[in-house]
């Protein structure tokens, strides 16, 4: 009896031991830049924006960001990019296709671009530069849509359709129609259209 009570304490302890773990690795696997200072964000400091989260380094910076988001947009942007919430579509310089070897880091995310030519452009930019060629108009190489409207799917970005002059992303060619016949139907899952 003594022997099975001394082995069930010894297996709560080892879930509690596995469950801190857990926890560490999961808060060791968020990364993202504050865009208000430059540090590392964390998940408990964070904004809605444009459907999206914006994190930050400590309390402080949401206040911050709140009174003129627009001055740190391409850094918004960019951590948006690290954390998964926008996804890119085309080289951010010309619009071009991307070519999976033309890569650079910026800010923490990895662009693709065109070209060996956009990629020395980048490059040779400073840091600020470089936030400003490829996130000073986001729409040319990326969409804050990351899921299909109408499966609900990671979106491929061959796969589209216009609509109000925007484009809209599906997981599969089978989705446009569906999304054709009643596009007022998805536009709440659509981030690119700024609700009415």
């Amino acid at each position: 009896m003594k022997s099975n009570m001394l082995a069930l304490a010894f297996v709560v302890a080892g879930g509690f031991a596995f469950l801190a773990w857990a926890q560490a690795e999961e808060k060791a696997a968020f990364k993202a830049t504050c865009p208000m200072s430059g540090g590392a964000a964390k998940q408990e400091h964070s904004v809605d924006y444009l459907g999206k989260k914006v994190y930050f380094c400590c309390e402080k910076c949401p206040e911050g960001f709140k009174k003129d988001p627009a001055k740190v947009a391409a850094k918004t942007y960019c951590q948006m990019c690290e954390t998964a919430q926008l996804t890119q579509v085309a080289c951010p310089l010309s619009g071009h296709d991307v070519d999976a070897g033309a890569a650079v880091t910026v800010n923490g995310a990895k662009i693709l671009f065109c070209c060996e030519k956009c990629v020395a452009k980048v490059t040779a930019a400073s840091a600020d530069e470089k936030l400003s060629l490829v996130f000073g108009k986001p729409e040319t190489g990326f969409t804050l849509q990351t899921a299909c409207p109408v499966s609900n799917k990671p979106i491929k970005t061959d796969v589209s359709v216009e609509n109000e002059g925007k484009k809209v992303y599906f997981c599969c060619p089978g989705c446009p129609d569906a999304f054709k016949k009643d596009p007022a139907k998805f536009a709440d899952k659509l981030p690119q259209f700024p609700k009415k």
